[in-house]
């Protein structure tokens, strides 16, 4: 009996254990069986944190895997596409069809989101361009909406439009022609590139309905994914038929075209640019494949393992000139090529790699691989509630700039930074020879200076006065007589100095001549000169006097080598200002007079006057010294000193 009894005890307390046991792993049980929420696209901030949304729910982690803060949303995201930075602390998530706008928490107080934009139908995508504070949205079978921040209509852009009554776009099927790509925008070109059904890529300008260029890609493939380089090109992408395509910015012009290795078509084949201007995308032969500017090409690692394959894109570093590449090493892999494409079919991943590379230099800066299980123990518990694939992996060890040894970029160094390969497009207008062209416009050149010359000429010769209601050869023949006066003047006077007798008369003679001259090329350089007239009020003061001192000398030599001295004393005030009347009043007499023959009249006129001064002097030298205040010639008070000499004269 005791056995029996000891037996049914022990039966009882095995019952009790069991039962207890059952209920402790129960609850364990509830965890497991709990479903892991999935992360949508991320987006790593300039903070260093990572943005994601899930379901109802949007979330900022830190670099480590921690929860920051998170909001709850209406509406649930759409895991497809990432957080888009709008500036001013703000967030746009893409959720049911609606854009809602997420503030940051200020001071720790959260504010609900709000809707930005609700078209009512399917949202292909949206970009934001921060710079004009505009938001860009594809919305299915109407358009592209451009919105600024105060969610006012900008405007509308469709496939469809013309220009000069010809067709631009949908050349193929135009009535069922339609956008079918998210805006994608170019910073430093002020674009937007989107695509239409028909694989025909479209450049519009960010600040209105003006289409800058299209290209008509379906000759390669429809499906296409773009990305701006910032640098002058536009970079394409063609998985299906394993190509990448150098698009110039400005034009659409092809520039060069290069084949990788086979593509992801769901994710992994957009490429990332670094500041360097190299672009890398990564394929599944497990190859990163890395361009320049010019088309160089670089792959890493040299040496790629059969059974591996890079199926999440890269990330760029903080430093932006390297990239995080993600790649996985499988059991086994198979390739398919039918056609132009390769189909891949792979078994279970064992390990994943992340290095971070430098594409310019080909180096490998750090590497690490992680298995299924470890994967999760490096970041914080927080993530063990969201499905880890390589794609959030690879987002936090960017964040966390894992083994990077490069200085993580300011605001300032980005925007500095921004643009600096793109370079402007030189248009040639001629095509021809440079030198000749050169040549050709610098002849030009001096034709316009010239004709400019001649019309500035003839605008300021047709204003002077003696033209104005007067022919034009009468001004010229007044001027070849000025010419003909001065130089006959010229001659007079030369002939006088030359000649050997020395009186007070011949002196008289030679200054009415110089003063005759004086007139006649202030005449030649003012009102008959070729140029502007010159104010003959302003011009007297600065015509040279006869002589500036107290007296003067004229010197007479002859063939006997005799000479002869004139002394002359400064004339009286009153016979000073009588002269300078009589020349004024000769200059009026003179410039009234306009034609030929009074000219003549005026050449015989002082003839006579030369010839009734010489009769006046006569008489005053006979005359007494009480008639010489009445006498014109007498009256200058002139003192002379004849001195003879003799410079040769023999013994």
């Amino acid at each position: 009996m005791v056995d029996l009894r000891l037996l049914f005890f022990s039966l009882i307390i095995i019952f009790f254990l069991f039962v207890l046991s059952t209920v402790s792993q129960s609850p364990d049980k509830t965890v497991e069986n709990k479903p892991l929420r999935i992360l949508s696209k991320t987006l790593i901030g300039d903070d260093g944190r990572v943005y994601a949304c899930s379901d109802n729910d949007f979330f900022s982690f830190e670099s480590n895997g921690s929860i920051a803060w998170s909001v709850h949303m209406d509406f649930k995201c759409n895991t497809d596409f990432s957080p888009v930075y709008s500036g001013f602390n703000q967030m746009l998530v893409l959720a049911e069809n609606r854009i809602l706008r997420i503030d940051f928490p200020r001071n720790g107080t959260k504010s609900e989101p709000e809707t930005f934009f609700d078209p009512g139908e399917t949202i292909l995508g949206f970009a934001v361009s921060i710079s004009s504070s505009s938001v860009y949205i594809t919305v299915k079978d109407h358009g592209l909406y451009a919105y600024n921040m105060l969610r006012q209509q900008l405007w509308i852009a469709e496939p469809k439009t013309e220009r000069f009554g010809y067709r631009l776009g949908c050349r193929r099927d135009y009535d069922n022609c339609k956008f079918d790509s998210p805006p994608v925008i170019d910073s430093c070109e002020a674009s937007i590139y989107i695509s239409n059904n028909e694989g025909e890529l479209y450049s519009l300008s960010l600040r209105g309905i003006y289409y800058n260029w299209i290209q008509d890609l379906s000759l390669v493939d429809r499906f296409f994914t773009v990305t701006p380089g910032n640098n002058g090109l536009v970079y394409v992408v063609f998985p299906t038929k394993s190509l990448v395509s150098a698009l110039d910015s400005f034009s659409g012009d092809i520039l060069w075209q290069k084949t990788v290795g086979p593509l992801a078509e769901s994710s992994g084949s957009q490429p990332v640019i670094d500041t360097n201007s190299w672009v890398s995308i990564g394929s599944l032969d497990g190859t990163l494949y890395s361009f320049s500017r010019t088309g160089e090409l670089h792959k890493m690692p040299e040496n790629v393992e059969t059974d591996s394959m890079i199926q999440v894109e890269p990330l760029l570093d903080c430093s932006g000139n390297a990239v995080y590449v993600s790649q996985t090493k499988l059991e086994g892999k198979t390739d398919l090529v039918i056609g132009d494409s390769t189909y891949v079919s792979a078994k279970k991943p064992e390990t994943v790699v992340f290095s971070l590379v430098v594409p310019e230099t080909r180096s490998i800066h750090w590497s690490h691989s992680y298995s299924d299980q470890s994967s999760s123990l490096l970041l914080d518990e927080d993530l063990q509630h969201f499905v880890l694939d390589e794609r959030i992996v690879l987002a936090f060890i960017a964040a966390s700039n894992s083994g990077n040894p490069f200085r993580c970029r300011s605001k300032h160094d980005k925007l500095s930074s921004s643009c600096s390969f793109a370079e402007p497009e030189h248009l040639d207008i001629y095509i021809g020879n440079e030198r000749t062209i050169i040549w050709f416009l610098l002849f030009e050149f001096l034709l316009i200076v010239l004709f400019a010359a001649l019309v500035r000429f003839c605008f300021i010769f047709w204003k002077k006065q003696k033209l104005q209601g007067r022919p034009f050869s009468a001004f010229l023949d007044k001027r070849r007589l000025l010419h003909r006066k001065r130089r006959e003047i010229e001659r007079t006077i030369t002939r006088l100095q030359n000649e050997l007798t020395a009186d007070e008369f011949s002196v008289d003679k030679i200054n009415d001549l110089v003063q005759e001259r004086e007139n006649v090329k202030r005449k030649l350089s003012s009102t008959y000169s070729l140029g502007r007239d010159i104010d003959a009020s302003k011009s007297k003061d600065h015509v040279l006097p006869l002589y500036g001192g107290g007296s003067r000398s004229l010197s007479f030599r002859n063939r006997g080598n005799e000479s002869i001295t004139i002394f002359q004393t400064h004339r009286h005030e009153s016979s000073s200002s009588e002269d300078s009347y009589r020349d004024q009043q000769y200059d009026d007499d003179d410039d009234d007079d306009d034609g030929v023959a009074d000219d003549e009249n005026d050449e015989g006129d002082l003839r006579r006057k030369q010839k009734g001064k010489f009769l006046a002097h006569s008489e005053g030298s006979n005359s007494s010294d009480v008639d010489d205040e009445s006498c014109g010639v007498g009256s200058s008070r002139r003192s002379t000193y004849l001195k003879k000499r003799s410079l040769s004269l023999r013994d």
